[in-house]
């Protein structure tokens, strides 16, 4: 939630805006009841809703369109066990035009860490098998075999010093192997998803 988001919805009971300095205070009382946790200058993570803004939520604001994937989804939904306390997200890139810009991010709450992929993988295969369930969060996320695929293509890309999915870390009963393989084919990476499975069995 940013500043000038509460400042548009901010009114008082005669619904009559409320002033700067009215907003200012009211602002700070909610820091000080621990309400509104600053993420950073002019955006905050909103605990009066139910359930409680995360930290995941902010990612987007942080960088347009990004998603929410890789090591956060995968440790939250049980497939990773040993996931990554950073927030961690993916964000379209196209090399003819500004590059967002990539890495890590430190915040007055958390970590970030957001990666760079093309739009063809981040787009790929249709929204019920890429993205989760919208009410279920604040943000968007990719579905689990999602987010495994797109830290598959981020190992295999010359472009990026990602390594593989530990083997022996990753519960793959737990993902839609259906779900994972149309994915996968969407986005033509059949191949290294066949390689990293039969590493897998081998690694056992």
């Amino acid at each position: 939630m940013s500043r000038a988001l509460l400042a548009r919805f901010a009114r008082t009971a005669h619904g009559h805006s409320l002033p700067p300095s009215s907003l200012t205070y009211w602002l700070k009382h909610a820091r000080v009841r621990e309400k509104l946790l600053p993420v950073q200058r002019g955006l905050f993570l909103n605990q009066f809703r139910v359930p409680a803004g995360q930290l995941a939520d902010a990612a987007a604001w942080l960088r347009t369109d990004a998603v929410v994937s890789l090591n956060t989804v995968l440790g939250e939904a049980g497939v990773l066990n040993n996931p990554s306390r950073a927030v961690t997200a993916v964000v379209h890139v196209d090399r003819t035009k500004v590059l967002p810009r990539l890495g890590r991010q430190s915040s007055r709450v958390g970590m970030f860490h957001f990666f760079g992929i093309p739009r063809r993988i981040l787009e790929a295969g249709c929204a019920a098998d890429r993205l989760a369930e919208g009410n279920r969060h604040e943000h968007p996320r990719a579905t689990p075999e999602k987010a495994l695929l797109d830290w598959l293509y981020l190992a295999s890309s010359p472009h990026s010093h990602r390594t593989f999915p530990p083997l022996t870390d990753i519960d793959f009963e737990l993902l839609d192997g259906e779900r994972l393989d149309r994915l996968a084919k969407t986005a033509g990476m059949q191949a290294v998803l066949q390689v990293w499975r039969k590493q897998r069995e081998v690694a056992g």
